[in-house]
């Protein structure tokens, strides 16, 4: 069995990682490590927000993050939850963020195959009207401007909240000297750019040029480039599948 290392954020109490499912039943031994965790803030600005939904034409949720955010505030609403943004629009990018809105918030998920922020701002703008209530952007201190970009220069408005800042997993170095005493995996995946620089200084010490590296995202490619990793392939999407994709590809190369 070829093994696949799986550098990924956890959601806590997940019961079993997608990823992991999917490519253990591909007969892939797989093992995740989480390079990355999350510090939650300023929710009591997105309780504010959230209890407010007349004011909004919809939400968007650009990462598991936000979406764990504003889960975090439910208890804050009340014991109705979210029922006034049920007949909003809840755009998100990836299969994960979407199973996490639908599953975790009861909401109905736009975008889900999107797979990257250019493209779920498209969807966004085809569904949004210049002059319309702003759309709720929850948000972390490390966004990109892709999707605020499109927005501002479609004159669409919308209001963010940095609801979470990203900052090395404290048990990452342990985590990955741990996982290489047992040998070195034919497969690494890179899940976000901080992912990338957080495990940079701890994997230098492994023969990193003899295992083909998997980017999930062009900017986790970027950063693995500019990390000075040879990227062996990027999946198009940040799904299972897209990754499968991937890791079968440079098998048959």
């Amino acid at each position: 069995m070829k093994k696949v290392l799986l550098l990924k954020a956890v959601k806590p109490g997940e019961e079993g990682d997608l990823y992991v499912q999917a490519l253990a039943k591909e007969n892939y031994e797989v093992s995740l490590c989480s390079p990355i965790s999350f510090k939650f803030t300023n929710l009591q600005q997105l309780t504010a927000s959230l209890q407010q939904p007349s004011k909004f034409s919809g939400i968007i949720f650009s990462s598991p993050r936000t979406v764990q955010a504003v889960e975090k505030c439910l208890p804050d609403l009340g014991q109705d939850g979210l029922p006034g943004w049920k007949p909003l629009t809840a755009y998100c990018v990836g299969q994960a963020t979407a199973n996490s809105v639908r599953d975790d918030l009861g909401l109905n998920p736009v975008g889900e195959q999107s797979g990257n922020a250019q493209n779920l701002a498209k969807i966004i703008l085809e569904g949004t009207k210049a002059g319309s209530k702003p759309l709720l952007f929850p948000c972390g201190t490390l966004r990109r401007e892709t999707i605020p970009d499109s927005l501002q220069k479609a004159g669409v408005d919308f209001k963010a909240h940095v609801v979470y800042e990203t900052i090395p997993h404290p048990d990452l170095e342990a985590s990955i000297n741990q996982y290489f005493e047992k040998g070195m995996p034919e497969f690494i995946v890179f899940f976000s750019p901080s992912g990338v620089r957080f495990s940079k200084e701890f994997l230098t010490k492994y023969a990193m040029d003899k295992i083909q590296l998997i980017a999930i995202g062009p900017t986790t490619k970027t950063a693995m480039e500019q990390a000075g990793y040879r990227v062996a392939y990027t999946a198009e999407k940040p799904s299972p599948e897209c990754l499968i994709t991937a890791l079968q590809t440079l098998e048959g190369t």
